[in-house]
C-alpha cells in the first residue's frame, strides 16, 4: 500500500497547454489532468478500458456513436479498443482512470496524440 500526495507529486507537462501527475498501481493509471481549453487529442485506442472523470470544465468527446460534451461533476467510460479523440471546450480539471498499466504515458509516446496538427499548418 502507498500514499500519494498530489501536492507533492511532479507533474508531466505533455505539452504546454496539457498537464499529467500520473499514479501507477499494479493493474491500474490513474492520472490528474490539468489542460487548457484548445487542448485536442488526436484519435487513437488503447488496450486499457479509459474512465474520465471531469471535475471542471468542458471537454468533447468524439466516440464511434457520437460526440460527448462533459461538463463539471461528470463521468465518461471508454471501453477497451475504441477509438476517440477529443478538443477542450474550457480550461479543464480531470482524473483519467485506466484499468491497466499505460505505458505510453510511463514512455511519453503519447506526446504526439497531443499535437495539433493544425498548428503547424502555415500558408505557403
Amino acid at each position: 500500500m502507498k500514499v500519494y500526495d498530489l501536492n507533492k507529486l511532479d507533474g508531466d507537462a505533455v505539452n504546454d497547454s496539457y498537464n499529467r501527475q500520473a499514479v501507477y498501481g499494479e493493474s491500474v493509471s490513474v492520472a490528474r489532468l490539468e489542460v487548457k481549453k484548445g487542448e485536442v487529442t488526436q484519435l487513437h485506442s488503447h488496450e486499457t478500458e479509459e474512465v474520465v472523470y471531469l471535475l471542471k470544465g468542458s471537454w468533447r468527446f468524439h466516440l464511434p456513436e457520437g460526440d460527448v460534451v462533459l461538463s463539471d461533476n461528470q463521468i465518461l467510460c471508454i471501453p477497451a479498443g475504441v477509438e476517440h479523440s477529443s478538443e477542450v471546450l474550457e480550461d479543464s480539471i480531470a482524473v483519467d482512470i485506466c484499468s491497466n498499466i499505460r505505458p505510453d504515458w510511463l514512455s511519453g509516446q503519447d506526446r504526439i496524440l497531443h499535437t495539433n496538427p493544425e498548428q503547424f499548418l502555415w500558408a505557403v
